[in-house]
């Protein structure tokens, strides 16, 4: 299988998990949290624990409910949003990482929080995206040397769900 098929396996399988996580609420209320837990409030931290909706045995095989490790430092994570799942690898020599956040925040904030860290950090933004399908769906793809980024929100009921896809 060629780079761009296992990497399109990887965002198709992280997306379709979150829509299935977000379609396949059983309706019934989620336990308190032990006393004494705190909230994620560092989004990256790997080893805390997330407040998303998943809990790591739902996930599929080598997906974390974190930022994965293989995740690039140069690629900006949306300020006190909460990773509900990440996976990285490399295909074909090339280092590969996608990431889902949960925020708070509307998908324009966050898709304008985006284009202004990548202008002021010297990404080239090659596409931009606003109101994707009649919705507040946004993306950004950009490239800064051989890194290349693309980032896509969805509406969410709790805020914005955002997809961080890199290639560096």
């Amino acid at each position: 299988m060629d780079r761009s098929r296992k990497f399109s396996f990887l965002i198709i399988a992280l997306a379709m998990a979150g829509v299935f996580t977000v379609a396949c609420d059983s309706g019934t209320q989620e336990p308190a949290a032990p006393a004494g837990s705190k909230p994620l409030t560092s989004s990256k931290a790997a080893d805390s624990q997330s407040s998303s909706r998943l809990s790591p045995s739902a996930l599929a095989k080598g997906v974390v409910a974190a930022i994965p490790d293989g995740f690039p430092a140069e690629v900006p994570i949306y300020p006190g949003s909460v990773p509900s799942m990440g996976k990285s690898g490399v295909s074909d020599g090339i280092p590969m990482a996608a990431v889902q956040l949960l925020t708070t925040d509307s998908p324009e904030q966050v898709y304008d929080f985006y284009m202004e860290k990548f202008s002021s950090e010297g990404w080239t933004i090659e596409k931009q995206h606003t109101g994707l399908r009649g919705k507040n769906a946004n993306s950004v793809s950009a490239t800064n040397g051989k890194c290349k980024a693309t980032m896509l929100t969805a509406p969410d009921e709790n805020g914005t769900l955002v997809f961080l896809i890199t290639e560096c």
